[in-house]
């Protein structure tokens, strides 16, 4: 029974009958039925028959009690399958039960009573049971009071959380709610406790950074006297490959890989080819991939009108208005004609065309493009290949209306001879060849209207197509070798090889931008993977994915190690680190899963982090015991009340939780706005503002220890040198307050925060240079 309760182990003493016995059964209890209603005897078999009963349910019931006493002797908690398995096989006693008890002739007198008093038993053991965690962790909090108390005065959810000792466990912490000391607490509980101590050298912590691991260990040694097996996934997936020829090193991997893919980069952009693949995805930078679903509306003319404006930049930065116009801009401007650039205007009012629109107004109307060297309009109808305008146009009117200007547009161009039109139709945009189509039509526009000229198309030189590119696409492409470098991460962490990657772009559906950066990626990829090869070297994902490998191939290998698996910080889980968990835990079928973490602080996507380990949970360790820690112990109301009101803006899937501050205090945010919209002068008003209000802090009595400045990104010259040099000739001492990014920020306080260049800025919030799409074909 110990093995029973603890490790999960099946007792078959309450055996379950198979389906041919119970209809061997039935009928015999029919039998014996009919003949005692007609007061016939009974022959031998059925009078053993009775008697077996008898046996059954007394033995039946005798295991009840035993594994009602066996709870009361071991304390220990319940895990889902135990507790399930417990009560299945008290549904099955009862069903049987129940069903002697609507058949009385079956036994005498005196042994129904006993039947009556099995059922009542059978009640209350489920009862027990089902309740039996609830009571056991109540137990717990009152018995290990002094040991919940030792260091912080934990909160009940805390001590649910330190005492809860499922086959699966998940906490669901807020900020400021005391997670890394449940984390220690719960370590602590186990080896401390009086009954099923663990041995410490049977439980595995793993974090994800240095410093969490250096944290916990130190607070460990100094709160508990214990030392506990503690490691970062990489340093635990070095110590089962004992010892890799590791390519990067310490605290300057991220600077060295980086370095390494910048070079492959400078290297591979001297060849054409790769030139060629950049010049493509300069050309769909502008796209906007993710668009909105009609479900997300509450009215579809609300859809209607976000289709209708959703902005497209072509490669100068020009925004049109559908992602046809963007192909054909892009067209025009990434190609000469006889070497010779071309002019493109674009929505220039025609004044030699107007006409009176339904309205009977007198308008000038806007074609799409004007080619002025040739005379040339040209016009991308928004109708199907069977003349149907799009259902997002609105309805009757709008359709009708597009429909008569088109018509009348097309009438004024027939009665004149200076100009001509293209036409190009949004069905025509649909088919794989469009651009090739569009290019013979531009061709035999201009031999008709001139038939002398000899009209050849060329592509400008790819340095010439990087400077015409407008600047939020010139300072993405300056980041490529980091973001190559990310998406070769990502890719890693999910198992992804080049090879994969090219699969996926050739059988999946990815947006024209996803395929233009993943093909470049993928080039750089190969690259990286020969020069390791060719060094016998590997890197942090290589640490990971090749050490559970090792797991998988070598049984033996921490083969009943771990009794307990604790995990710090799991919001950053990623699929080789769960593959890592998952291995290990099938190492040991009785080993427990302890995991914490915040979903609404996940931050490590660059690192291939996947928040639906988190979210879904359940899906991936069945059954989990949930926790939830509330109560923010670190900020004021009105710090946890905006977190919480902005968290609900974010797309991502994540759990819908409740947060509470404990200091009820309620103090203003201030939100500082500059009316200039000039660069140059707006970083200037923010650099001043930001060192005088620093200054009337300090002159307060706040140290300059109490002082944080945010940014989304800290290497921004034009915001932060003004910073520092007005802060100098105010004799202010920036130097001493902490300025860094908001994700170095993570898990660190101060009593004044300032959060500097809060806008839709190329480097503010959100950051216009990144765009997480573009990873995704690396991630799984």
């Amino acid at each position: 029974m110990y093995n029973y309760l603890r490790r999960g182990t099946v007792d078959n003493n309450i055996l379950e009958p198979s389906k041919t016995e119970i209809q061997k059964s039935e009928e015999m209890v029919y039998e014996i039925i009919k003949k005692k209603l007609f007061h016939i005897n009974l022959n031998a078999a059925e009078t053993n028959f009775i008697t077996d009963l008898k046996n059954k349910i007394d033995i039946s019931n005798q295991e009840i009690e035993h594994i009602l006493d066996k709870l009361d002797f071991e304390d220990a908690y319940l895990i889902h399958s135990v507790r399930e398995d417990l009560l299945n096989k008290l549904n099955q006693h009862n069903h049987s039960l129940i069903y002697y008890k609507k058949h009385p002739e079956i036994f005498d007198k005196s042994y129904n009573s006993i039947v009556e008093k099995s059922i009542k038993k059978v009640i209350e053991s489920k009862k027990t049971i089902e309740s039996f965690n609830k009571e056991f962790i109540k137990r717990k909090k009152q018995e290990y009071d002094l040991l919940l108390k030792h260091t912080v005065d934990f909160d009940e959810d805390q001590k649910t959380a330190i005492i809860t000792e499922d086959k699966h466990n998940l906490v669901v912490a807020g900020a400021g709610s005391g997670k890394t000391e449940v984390l220690i607490t719960r370590i602590a509980y186990l080896v401390l406790r009086k009954q099923d101590a663990i041995d410490p050298n049977r439980i595995l912590v793993l974090t994800f950074q240095n410093e969490a691991t250096k944290e916990i260990q130190n607070r460990l040694v100094n709160k508990f006297r214990l030392d506990i097996k503690i490691k970062t996934f990489h340093s635990f997936g070095n110590e089962i490959l004992t010892h890799p020829k590791l390519k990067f090193h310490g605290i300057n991997y991220d600077s060295e890989y980086n370095y390494f893919i910048s070079n492959l980069y400078k290297n591979a952009i001297k060849d054409p080819f790769f030139q060629n693949k950049i010049a493509t995805y300069i050309l769909f930078f502008g796209d906007d991939e993710q668009h909105k679903k009609e479900s997300s509306f509450e009215k579809k003319e609300e859809w209607y009108q976000y289709i209708r404006n959703i902005p497209y930049v072509a490669l100068d930065g020009r925004r049109v208005r559908s992602v046809g116009e963007k192909a054909i801009m892009n067209f025009l401007l990434s190609h000469k004609i006889n070497g010779r650039r071309i002019k493109v205007l674009y929505e220039e009012p025609a004044e030699w065309m107007k006409y009176r629109n339904v309205n009977g107004k007198i308008i000038p109307p806007t074609p799409d493009f004007f080619l002025p060297d040739y005379n040339i309009y040209i016009e991308h109808w928004a109708i199907d290949e069977n003349g149907t305008v799009p259902e997002w146009f609105g309805g009757d009117e709008p359709t009708k209306k597009y429909k008569n200007d088109m018509q009348k547009k097309i009438e004024r161009f027939k009665r004149q001879k200076k100009y001509s039109l293209l036409e190009t139709t949004y069905g025509e945009f649909k088919r794989n060849d469009f651009i090739q189509h569009f290019e013979e039509k531009l061709v035999a526009e201009i031999k008709r209207n001139h038939p002398e000229k000899e009209v050849i198309l060329s592509l400008i030189d790819y340095s010439e197509l990087v400077k015409m590119a407008w600047k939020t696409c010139k300072e993405s492409k300056k980041r490529m070798p980091k973001d190559i470098a990310t998406f070769i991460t990502k890719a890693k962490t999910n198992g992804l090889t080049p090879i994969n990657i090219h699969e996926r772009l050739v059988k999946e559906m990815w947006s024209p931008k996803q395929k233009a950066f993943a093909e470049i990626a993928v080039i750089i990829y190969k690259e990286y993977e020969k020069e390791l090869q060719s060094r016998n070297e590997i890197d942090f994902p290589d640490m990971i994915n090749l050490a559970v490998e090792e797991l998988q191939q070598n049984k033996s290998l921490y083969e009943n190690s771990f009794d307990h698996i604790l995990i710090d910080e799991y919001q950053d889980i990623s699929k080789q680190r769960y593959q890592l968990i998952k291995t290990l835990m099938n190492k040991n079928s009785n080993c427990k899963l302890f995991c914490v973490g915040d979903d609404w602080q996940s931050i490590m996507g660059f690192t291939g982090s996947n928040l639906e380990f988190f979210v879904n949970f359940q899906n991936y360790f069945d059954h989990p015991a949930r926790t939830n820690l509330s109560i923010n112990y670190r900020s004021i109301k009105t710090i946890v009340d905006a977190g919480s009101d902005l968290i609900e803006y974010n797309y991502n899937a994540q759990i819908k939780k409740i947060t509470k501050a404990k200091l009820n205090k309620e103090q203003k945010i201030r939100v500082y706005a500059s009316s200039n919209n000039d660069e140059k002068t707006y970083f200037q008003q923010t650099a001043f503002h930001c060192v005088n209000e620093i200054e009337e802090f300090l002159r307060k009595g706040y140290k300059p220890q109490d002082l944080m400045i945010l940014s989304r990104i800290t290497k921004k010259p034009q915001l932060f040198n003004p910073l520092i040099d007005y802060a100098r000739d105010r004799q202010v001492p920036i130097q001493s307050v902490s300025i860094m990014s908001v994700h170095k920020s993570k898990g660190l306080q101060a009593k004044v925060v300032f959060i500097l260049n809060v806008d839709n800025d190329l480097y503010g919030f959100p950051c216009e240079i990144e765009n997480p799409l573009i990873f995704e074909p690396a991630m799984d």
